[in-house]
């Protein structure tokens, strides 16, 4: 992006509303109150295209609309280079900004438009993209975090191959909420979404409520599933092992399915080291993923399928998919059918458009039970790339599933520079309208940053997806080898936490129930909040003991569990 002076944007953000005819939109002027929130988030959102814009979120927020009798804020723009625009003054930094527009284009069918934030004279960021079209109305959502405070900022939006067009915006909202508020609504959320009230009952063998009973609660199991990839680095290494169980239930295989590993050579079967490994995992009564059928990466394409003809590859890639899933089946709770389709596209190249709607298909004739999921990356973790943008890959998966796929899963990678969690959470929200189940798959933190701001980022990016409702399971990208780790690791090869890992072991004990116990009231009653997930129960009351389990599912009612002494 091509940097400008202060007054250059100003400039020339002034001369393209002047000459579209429209007038300058001003948000906060100097000396005005910077928000109208009471600090409660909303999650709404948007990927299908309308006839109308749906009124602002948060009334707008802080944008103030030059003419009052235009409630929409409709803003036309001939170039979409500097305009439509809003000019906003006095931004704060940490300050977690959410922003929100509908879009329609004029001049093109369909065009991928970025809107972007140039604070003072810092450059040009993305803030947020949508797919707009010229039939209907298109909604972005986005936000952003501010390193350091602006005087006067520019939202503009721009058509992503720079081409000009006809760019309509209404219904813009910018939204500010102070750290402490963003993580009172995690918090909030977590209460809701990973957490139930129970209440347990204590009556005596004629059915006489108990009081007085001292009663002492232990959750035994997480429902939510937390884990980290794992290699064959951790087979015979005992260590390891007890490390990895103590704290997770979770995994997925780090490279030991993937097609280069169990096929080097055609016919040349090799699974001796995921069955180990899948030993290993079942045994403690972890869940696995399956990583992957394919990858699009050619690159990542084992050497002997590059050269086969569209017949030997159809063949081939059947062959794959039976080999591992008639061999798996049952086994893996999810499959990555195939991978990074957003970004490579060796298999469609060579077999059509419709090859990854037939991987789909025939995988979940081979295991019916498997949830089978679309993985990307750059898709939670900028906008900068247009390749994998949200709407890009909503698209996307509407189009598997309009061709036959049976696609259940959302897989988002999560291999992250700096985060930008106004963004993060704004993603989150239009994936949550397909109604599928969302995971992180592979989260990690650049290995650029020292290993403190590793951690400070790790921790914004759990917190954010462990907190969105939307977001059912977290996996870490962090299988340890002598040589390190791919970008993190969490401990050194001595199993001595990293900053990273630290985070982890905390996060973990804060996600779940500590021992709870204490005597039961006049109703012979004593109530708790635990995260969801398997519980034992005990009660003592005159020498005698009585125990029991229980599951805590999600619900919004109370859980009454009665036990008997």
């Amino acid at each position: 992006m091509r940097r400008f002076s202060l007054h250059a944007v100003r400039f020339l953000v002034l001369w393209t509303l002047l000459q579209c005819g429209h007038e300058l939109v001003a948000a906060v002027p100097p000396g005005q109150s910077r928000s109208r929130n009471h600090g409660w988030y909303d999650y709404t959102a948007y990927t299908d295209c309308r006839g109308q814009p749906e009124p602002a979120l948060y009334n707008g927020g802080v944008l103030r609309f030059g003419n009052s009798d235009d409630p929409t804020g409709y803003r036309t723009t001939e170039t979409g280079v500097f305009s439509p625009a809003y000019v906003v003054y006095n931004l704060n930094k940490t300050t977690m900004y959410t922003f929100s527009s509908w879009v329609k284009l004029e001049g093109a069918s369909s065009a991928l438009i970025t809107a972007r934030l140039a604070p003072d004279n810092a450059g040009a960021r993305c803030i947020g993209t949508v797919l707009a079209r010229n039939d209907c109305w298109a909604f972005l959502k986005g936000g952003f975090v501010l390193d350091s405070p602006t005087q006067t900022s520019v939202i503009f939006f721009q058509n992503a191959d720079k081409s000009p067009m006809k760019i309509t915006v209404a219904s813009g909202s910018l939204q500010p909420f102070t750290p402490d508020q963003w993580s009172m609504h995690q918090k909030d959320t977590i209460r809701k979404r990973r957490k139930r009230m129970a209440t347990i009952h204590v009556a005596d063998q004629q059915g006489a409520r108990v009081v007085g009973a001292s009663g002492s609660v232990g959750q035994t199991a997480k429902d939510f599933p937390f884990g980290s990839a794992i290699a064959s680095t951790i087979l015979g290494n005992q260590a390891y092992q007890k490390w990895f169980v103590d704290r997770f239930n979770a995994a997925v295989f780090e490279d030991e399915l993937k097609w280069y590993s169990t096929e080097p050579m055609s016919g040349q079967l090799r699974f001796d080291v995921p069955d180990q490994m899948l030993a290993f995992v079942r045994s403690h009564r972890v869940m696995v993923r399956g990583h992957n059928i394919f990858w699009e990466n050619q690159d990542a394409t084992p050497s002997w399928v590059k050269g086969l003809s569209p017949d030997d590859l159809r063949a081939a890639v059947n062959g794959r998919i039976q080999n591992l899933m008639t061999r798996y089946r049952g086994e893996f709770a999810h499959w990555d059918v195939n991978n990074e389709m957003l970004h490579y596209n060796f298999y469609e190249q060579r077999l059509g458009p419709n090859a990854s709607a037939e991987f789909f298909s025939v995988a979940q004739d081979a295991d019916p039970l498997a949830t089978l999921f679309m993985n990307e990356f750059n898709v939670i973790e900028t906008c900068d790339d247009v390749s994998s943008t949200v709407d890009t890959y909503v698209a996307k998966l509407k189009d598997l599933r309009n061709a036959g796929a049976v696609l259940e899963g959302i897989g988002l990678e999560g291999h992250f520079l700096k985060p930008n969690i106004p963004l993060m959470r704004a993603v989150l929200d239009k994936l949550a309208t397909l109604g599928l189940p969302i995971w992180f798959t592979e989260i990690d933190i650049s290995n650029r940053f020292d290993a403190q701001t590793q951690a400070v980022y790790l921790e914004q990016v759990l917190r954010e997806a462990y907190s969105h409702p939307a977001v059912t399971g977290v996996m870490l990208w962090t299988a340890l080898h002598p040589s390190g780790c791919y970008q993190m690791c969490l401990t050194d090869w001595n199993l001595k936490n990293l900053p990273v890992g630290d985070v982890v072991d905390r996060l973990l004990q804060e996600w779940q129930t500590g021992q709870a116990a204490g005597p039961t009231d006049a109703h012979g009653a004593y109530s708790f909040s635990g995260y969801l997930g398997e519980y034992i129960v005990s009660v003592t009351y005159d020498n005698s003991t009585s125990q029991a389990t229980f599951s805590l599912s999600p619900g919004d009612e109370t859980r009454h569990i009665n036990i008997q002494i």
